[in-house]
């Protein structure tokens, strides 16, 4: 079984948190800062994590981390909450019944225009996984070869394509939209040429399958989102920096191991931290390949950064979205700083 990201993640997917304007922030406030590695004879301190989606290897740095005690050995002891199509991880943190959660930054963005005072400490995935996919034997690859060709749309994704194709000076008259859902029959069956996709699900979900594909990123053709960001309310930021450290640090190790070998990782969403959701395991170790190819940049060679050049780059696409917000509005750098992984 494969999970598709559905609208959470989508451009303008936080439409279900539309209650944020009272957060319950006295349950964020703590005692002062907390130190990214425990002294010696310190206890723990409790901390939980809201997931963007349900327990899969899309997680599997944290399952890492938490299998090799990277995040004792941080000083924390972390609890994880699991994402889903029902979630709100926006309004989870901004209640306080979280320290920090993962989202994409058009999703943290609208959080904050309906009140939510939350802000990105760091970015997992350097490009948005948004991907054109289409079959091997017939491969669409860029924008300009997608004039003419059947193109499947989900209403969720939708606008992510529509800016595409402002992008690249496309006109949606140029090509033939199919409305279609999250599942890549389409492709697989031959009703469409292409169809956006996430890079790290539909076209795993159809290699698990034996079907050859092909994608292009979004993001080599202007669409410049930063996703699945970690991101806490500015109250936790600034009350306990080092806490954030100590997690952010011990996820980047995590990461790293999962970088030099996705299976274990794999084997942890698979068997443990996912094994009630039926997952398919050749599918959950092509998806956290493919994440893999998105983590780490030239200007981010560990996992987990901010270069200047994407935040900037990520506030100019939003705005072609209708969503204003500025950088110091959306991102702080001050919690990276705090850790030398």
């Amino acid at each position: 079984m494969s999970y598709n990201r559905r609208d959470l993640l989508k451009i303008g997917g936080i439409a279900a948190a539309a209650g944020l304007v009272s957060p319950l922030l006295a349950a964020c406030a703590g005692d002062g800062e907390t130190a990214a590695s425990p002294s010696a004879g310190k206890a723990t301190e409790k901390m939980t994590f809201q997931l963007s989606w349900l327990p899969t290897t899309e997680f599997a740095g944290t399952w890492l981390a938490l299998s090799k005690g990277y995040f004792t050995a941080a000083g924390i002891d972390l609890a994880w909450l699991p994402g889903g199509p029902n979630a709100s991880p926006a309004t989870v943190v901004a209640g306080g019944k979280a320290e920090v959660g993962m989202l994409n930054a058009d999703a943290i963005a609208t959080a904050r225009a309906q009140g939510a005072p939350i802000k990105i400490i760091g970015a997992l995935l350097q490009k948005s996984p948004f991907c054109i996919l289409s079959k091997a034997e017939t491969p669409i690859k860029s924008p300009q070869e997608m004039i003419g060709k059947k193109i499947g749309v989900a209403a969720a994704n939708e606008t992510a394509f529509d800016v595409m194709l402002s992008l690249n000076n496309i006109k949606k008259s140029q090509l033939t939209i199919v409305p279609v859902q999250f599942d890549p029959a389409p492709v697989a069956n031959g009703e469409v040429d292409g169809q956006i996709v996430y890079v790290t699900n539909e076209p795993p979900t159809l290699e698990a399958r034996g079907i050859k594909t092909h994608t292009f990123l979004l993001a080599d053709f202007g669409f410049s989102i930063l996703s699945d960001c970690f991101f806490a309310t500015e109250q936790t930021i600034a009350d306990k920096p080092g806490l954030l450290a100590g997690f952010l640090s011990a996820t980047r190790k995590g990461w790293l191991d999962n970088l030099a070998d996705p299976q274990p990782g794999t084997d942890l969403a698979v068997g443990t931290y996912g094994k009630d959701q039926g997952l398919d395991a050749a599918q959950q170790l092509g998806e956290s390949k493919a994440m893999n190819s998105l983590i780490v940049t030239p200007d981010v060679p560990k996992p987990i950064g901010l270069p200047d050049a994407a935040m900037s780059a990520t506030v100019e696409t939003l705005k072609k979205v209708g969503i204003s917000v500025t950088v110091q509005d959306l991102f702080t750098k001050d919690i990276l700083a705090k850790i030398s992984t």
